[in-house]
């Protein structure tokens, strides 16, 4: 997959969740992995959150480029930023 590929993948989750959303690539080859974070996940299950997210990425990538999306995380924002334990 061509970096303009992951991107418009990256723009298309985060219009689709109404959040943020990235993407990092995991070797020379071209293959990468997705986070994206959206408040929209909060009362969401993770398989249905998975189910959503991987439509999107069938939309946007053809059937080969998907081969190269290595992960999709999703993540409600209370799951990744939460306070410090001192």
């Amino acid at each position: 997959m061509t970096r303009a590929k992951a991107d418009a993948l990256v723009a298309a989750l985060a219009a689709r969740f109404g959040g943020e959303a990235e993407a990092e690539q995991v070797n020379p080859s071209g293959r990468y992995r997705f986070a994206v974070v959206s408040p929209r996940f909060e009362t969401v299950p993770h398989l249905k959150r998975q189910d959503e997210a991987w439509k999107v990425v069938d939309e946007v990538l053809t059937r080969e480029e998907t081969l190269d999306v290595s992960l999709v995380l999703t993540y409600a924002p209370a799951e990744i930023f939460s306070e410090e334990v001192s």
